[in-house]
């Protein structure tokens, strides 16, 4: 996992706690010394239950997409989705929870270190000669 994320679980002193559920599906409870964030979460075919630092790396990923776009329509039309779907809007309005409870949960700096690192690491990524 990244470092960036590692100090991020760190600072917050991140914890996760883990439930299996049916099917391949997790109950993931986070808790920092900040907040606490739950979340099901349904894993692939053939992978175990999610790690923190992937979970953690995860939400920060959707949320940057999330976070670039003014409203749901851009946000939908980079993601490829029809803005007038009931599930298109209840994936939209998940993700502005998940943004609030991972701002809580690591706190608003650490969280804010977290999400310039990400985009330092992905300019590097893309910066290297291929």
């Amino acid at each position: 996992m990244a470092d960036f994320i590692d100090d991020a679980i760190a600072a917050a002193e991140v914890t996760m706690t883990i439930k299996p559920l049916d099917g391949n599906a997790f109950k993931c409870d986070l808790t920092s010394r900040h907040h606490q964030m739950t979340r099901t979460i349904t894993m692939a075919e053939g992978y175990d239950a999610p790690k923190l630092g992937n979970l953690i790396y995860y939400y920060a990923t959707e949320i940057q997409l999330y976070d670039d776009c003014d409203d749901i329509l851009e946000w939908s039309k980079d993601m490829g989705l029809d803005p007038g779907d009931s599930e298109t809007l209840n994936r939209y309005k998940q993700l502005d929870k998940d943004n609030r409870d991972l701002r809580l949960l690591l706190s608003e700096e650490t969280y804010q270190d977290m999400m310039a690192a990400l985009e330092i690491s992905q300019a590097i990524e893309t910066a290297k000669p291929r």
